[in-house]
């Protein structure tokens, strides 16, 4: 069973930020296939696909991403290469995905603590590009800000192109979805 794991940061002042793609794609790939977040058991939020796929919403805030992943694993009896890390990249321009196999955490708080908790890079990842024309360093004050509401239908384009990478994981496969996922660009930020 594939799972795919959301990041963002679960106070509702931290919902519409840039911080929250990864929530915002689980959410819609949620939806698209008629399924409800409910409280798991531990401090995430789950929806479930039979034997499908999973989505996983850690509540532990950002920066503690990676806390609840062993326990996750554990409960569901799943394998560190069953995971797919969804997240924001704010190296990549609004428009744009990556899915990569391993690498480092990019400076990203998040994968930061799930590189660690796991003691490893090889963990699967769908970086989903928030880098508007508008953005400005320090990437910190940046990535928790909202966008500016004319992104709002590139924004909304972009969240439909990643969850068709996630639909393309579970049919194609890894190596399908890079080829034709990782090369192109949906609308200009």
């Amino acid at each position: 069973m594939m799972i795919f794991v959301g990041l963002g940061n679960h106070e509702l002042k931290y919902h519409n930020t840039k911080h929250n793609v990864g929530y915002w794609v689980l959410d819609g790939f949620a939806k698209q296939h008629g399924l409800e977040f409910k409280p798991g058991k531990g401090n995430y939020f789950v929806a479930k696909k039979g034997s499908s796929f999973m989505l996983i919403k850690p509540t532990t805030g950002m920066n503690n991403s990676g806390t609840i992943i062993n326990e996750v694993l554990n409960f569901y009896k799943a394998k560190k290469e069953d995971l797919v890390i969804v997240f924001d990249d704010v190296d990549l321009p609004l428009g744009e995905i990556r899915f990569k196999t391993d690498g480092g955490d990019g400076c990203h708080n998040g994968m930061k603590s799930i590189i660690k908790y796991l003691s490893t890079n090889n963990i699967k990842r769908l970086k989903v590009g928030i880098a508007a024309s508008d953005y400005k360093r320090p990437s910190e004050k940046y990535v928790l800000k909202p966008f500016h509401s004319r992104y709002n239908a590139l924004v909304e384009d972009v969240l439909s192109f990643s969850s068709e990478a996630m639909t393309s994981l579970l049919e194609n496969g890894e190596e399908f979805t890079m080829n034709n996922f990782n090369n192109q660009t949906i609308g200009v930020a």
